[in-house]
């Protein structure tokens, strides 16, 4: 089945990983392929690397901001658990050098916190917390999902000063 996810989405990139590595790396690793097609559906492409940055990583090519950033898109790159869905993404990050009404948000933090790797890579950490995260493990629409952390990370930017 994973090799047929692979296969059906022309958006998601960096799919060039073995059935067995992504097993090991992933829980439920059919629901997150699915999941991360979703997403391309929904944002275009999109690269999907199990084994960069030490884990679980999707990023997002075209994410956009809410008004007041200083630019109308961002890449957004998103940490995975081994054990996603049953837990929430890890970590969600965009690019460095954004602005909002001409200042720093204040969740978001280009040389604090978050993955050292990542942030070398030109990303910066945004301090997003899942309190109440509810996947349904059967369903990937019936419960929350990478779509429904991605809008809550959107509401978050909005809101954000």
């Amino acid at each position: 089945m994973i090799d047929n996810l692979i296969q059906s989405r022309g958006q998601v990139h960096a799919l060039d990983f073995r059935k067995e590595m992504t097993m090991n790396l992933l829980k439920y690793p059919e629901r997150v392929l699915a999941e991360v097609n979703l997403v391309s559906s929904h944002f275009g492409p999109v690269d999907f690397a199990p084994d960069e940055y030490d884990g679980r990583t999707l990023i997002v090519e075209s994410f956009n901001l809410p008004p007041g950033f200083n630019k109308a898109i961002s890449k957004l790159l998103i940490t995975l658990p081994s054990d996603y869905p049953e837990k929430p993404v890890e970590a969600m990050y965009l690019e460095n050098n954004l602005k909002k009404n001409g200042c720093r948000p204040g969740h978001y933090y280009e040389h604090e916190y978050g993955d050292v790797n990542i942030r070398e890579e030109g990303y910066a950490w945004y301090s997003i917390h899942f309190k109440s995260w509810k996947a349904n493990i059967r369903s990937i629409i019936r419960g929350d999902n990478l779509l429904s952390a991605i809008n809550a990370l959107y509401h978050a930017l909005k809101s954000d000063n």
